[in-house]
């Protein structure tokens, strides 16, 4: 195979990962209140807070000021793709590396063929590459999750070819978590910056979950800043109509798998081809004739569509987790319980259909070289499933609320039906002792007698047991 990157020469790439910010804010309120004036003044506040270049997505503009383009773009998302983004790169990028004990390189391991079973955990001759860090870029949703991208470029320390480019590109993708502290030092400083009464009590970092809820959401026991899985985007730039043609031929099989249905080309650009995988993701142009726009569309839905799957993906589980550990045999149940874990369900439901109808709509805002990007994704990814299995879960959780509402409904009507009960025996208990004083026949006032006194004393405590039994059993169940 040919050589694809020389020693001593470098090729951009980028590196995206979904993480886990912790980060959940009270969306409904921007949809009355609008999200553009929160998210300008927030970052005018973080860029007074802390170092970096921060910005939101809905704070940018097209060339003509205007909010839709026909055919072209049609408008922002009610939601935003991201609500606040850092970028570290220049000065700001290395001195905080420096803050943390970082580097802006980091050495490529060596190839595992080069071990010998014997030394299989020795690093054996120089790194065959090295990566070099040109921005670090920060991300965060509003629900939760956001994501990472690390730019910048690979420089050969030898001739590597197209296979080996790519197994370098996943030895160093695990390699960039060790910059967590960044990440979540980025997550704690928006959340001590941001005003707490647009912040949801389900956050992370805020520590305020109640024990209750401990139980039945299972993300509370994932890290937070941890880059989930890591992504590798890849432009090669071509000089040519005929070194664009060859570049498809040589690089693409050895990247992709050879089924028709994962490798196709998603460019609308005769100029362009755009192929997308699991963990590869690759942009062949011709660079006299394609913007850095065109090519960058494909980044750019990677980064939403790819925090939007790792969410149905755990949104799923935790519904799963969350509907498996609700006890529908308590032959007595607890009322206090019941009416928690309905309200737990309720609440967790809402907040998965919100994000379902939040990804339903992304689509309807992209432009068409985006669009076909985001459909190529869904088909590979088989998005279908996911949405599948969301959706099950989601009608399982109302099964089981309607279950819940209707055992408490019981347990609240055989309360009614106690009281009723108890207020039926006093009221025939009263007619008995008006019956006793009509049938005495007498309107002289004379001296109690004690066996009255001791008759009704009997059916006092009699009355009062029976009352106080009702009442344990009707609480008991």
């Amino acid at each position: 195979m040919k050589v694809f990157l020389k020693e001593g020469k470098t090729q951009k790439i980028s590196f995206n990962g979904p993480v886990r910010t912790g980060l959940f804010l009270q969306s409904k309120n921007f949809l009355i209140n609008g999200y553009k004036e929160f998210q300008r003044d927030f970052v005018n506040t973080l860029s007074a807070t802390a170092p970096g270049i921060w910005g939101a997505s809905n704070l940018a503009y097209y060339s003509n000021s205007d909010e839709c383009q026909a055919d072209t773009l049609r408008g922002e998302p009610i939601i935003p793709s991201y609500f606040v983004t850092r970028i570290l790169k220049d000065n700001y990028l290395l001195d905080i590396l420096d803050k943390h004990n970082l580097q802006s390189t980091i050495e490529a391991p060596p190839f595992k063929r080069e071990f010998s079973p014997a030394e299989e955990n020795r690093e054996i001759g120089p790194s065959p590459a090295t990566f070099l860090i040109s921005s670090i870029e920060i991300r965060m949703n509003d629900f939760g999750y956001g994501c990472v991208i690390f730019s910048g470029a690979i420089k050969a320390n030898r001739d590597l070819d197209i296979v080996e480019f790519k197994e370098l590109g996943a030895n160093l993708a695990p390699l960039l978590n060790t910059y967590y502290d960044i990440f979540r030092n980025t997550f704690e400083t928006v959340w001590k910056s941001i005003p707490k009464d647009v912040l949801l009590n389900t956050s992370f970092i805020a520590g305020k979950n109640s024990r209750d809820s401990r139980k039945y959401y299972m993300g509370l026991n994932r890290p937070i800043g941890h880059m989930i899985y890591v992504m590798r985007i890849l432009e090669i730039a071509c000089s040519s109509d005929e070194e664009f043609i060859e570049a498809k031929k040589e690089y693409i099989p050895a990247l992709f798998s050879q089924d028709e249905k994962y490798v196709c080309d998603s460019s609308l650009d005769e100029n362009m081809s755009i192929y997308t995988g699991y963990g590869n993701y690759v942009v062949i142009y011709q660079e006299q004739k394609v913007s850095h726009w065109q090519r960058s569309l494909l980044s750019r839905v990677m980064r939403v569509i790819d925090v939007f799957y790792v969410m149905f993906e755990e949104v799923t589980e935790n519904l799963i987790y969350l509907n498996n550990s609700i006890n529908l045999d308590d032959a007595a149940p607890n009322p206090k319980e019941l009416e928690d874990k309905a309200r737990m369900l309720v609440e967790y439901r809402a907040k998965s259909e919100f994000f379902r109808a939040i990804y339903d709509d992304y689509d309807n805002h992209t432009d068409p070289q985006s669009l076909k990007i985001w459909r190529d994704v869904e088909e590979n990814w088989d998005t279908e499933d996911r949405l599948y299995a969301l959706k099950n879960q989601l009608d399982l959780s109302g099964h089981i609320h309607d279950r819940l509402m209707s055992d408490l409904g019981s347990i609240h009507n055989r309360k009614v039906n106690a009281f009723i009960l108890i207020f039926t025996v006093l009221g025939m208990i009263a007619f008995i002792l008006n019956l006793i004083d009509f049938t005495q026949n007498s309107d002289e006032f004379t001296a109690p007698d004690n066996l009255r006194l001791m008759i009704l004393g009997l059916m006092a405590f009699i009355i009062f047991g029976f009352t106080l039994r009702i009442v344990k059993n009707s609480e008991k169940h």
